[in-house]
């Protein structure tokens, strides 16, 4: 039978291990999706769209001066992923694969951050309907729907089927997601004015994109 002393030095070293603090653990992944503040190179910044999916793998859909197929795509200087694919011609968007899975979590929400909406689906909204959309400048603005199948020149080429709307915008919302209730509608590609006097914007049909990539809308707050 071992001494007392003994004892009560082993209960003493036991409370000791008990009381010792949990080794640290990794940070959770943090929440990207549409709306979050993208950087290609060191210079430009533009903002996400939609989060969408291909089975297990997790894109981002962005406007296409967000970056070329292969550019290293960050988010507040973070490893997102890489620019997958862009279309030829010129569609005005990209679809960016997001590699970096340790740090990043695909939210359906936007924006991320905060979850001011949540997307349950991509029905596409009519003539006149009120339409919303967030860019990392402006944060969100409103207006309606004033036509469909517009046809605009811009410097990168002239795109077609866009959706013109009267909500204003500005430098750095380019490639923000334009919602209509809970529902994805579009990426910002461009348009007139600002957000002091008053503009015209035209966003990209986010179904086109997700047909012609393949790709499902991500709902919901999950991956």
């Amino acid at each position: 039978m071992r001494p007392p002393r003994f004892r009560c030095l082993l209960g003493f070293f036991l409370a000791l291990c008990l009381a010792a603090p949990p080794a640290a653990q990794a940070s959770a992944p943090a929440p990207l999706g549409g709306g979050s503040p993208l950087e290609t190179g060191s210079s430009y910044r533009c903002t996400a769209g939609f989060a969408a999916t291909a089975g297990t793998v997790g894109y981002l859909i962005a406007h296409t001066a967000c970056g070329k197929p292969g550019d290293t795509v960050r988010s507040g200087g973070r490893l997102v992923g890489v620019v997958a694919a862009a279309p030829v011609p010129p569609s005005g968007a990209i679809v960016i694969r997001v590699t970096n899975t340790a740090e990043w979590r695909l939210v359906g929400s936007i924006p991320p951050t905060d979850s001011r909406v949540t997307i349950t689906g991509s029905t596409e909204a009519p003539v006149g309907a009120s339409v919303c959309k967030y860019g990392r400048t402006t944060g969100w603005r409103c207006g309606v729907i004033q036509a469909k199948n517009q046809t605009i020149t811009f410097p990168e080429g002239t795109l077609r089927g866009l959706t013109r709307t009267n909500v204003c915008a500005e430098p750095g919302d380019i490639g923000g997601p334009f919602v209509s209730g809970t529902q994805a509608q579009g990426v910002l590609v461009g348009g007139s004015g600002n957000c002091t006097s008053g503009g015209t914007s035209y966003f990209l049909p986010v179904n086109r994109v997700l047909a012609a990539y393949g790709l499902t809308i991500l709902t919901g707050t999950s991956p």
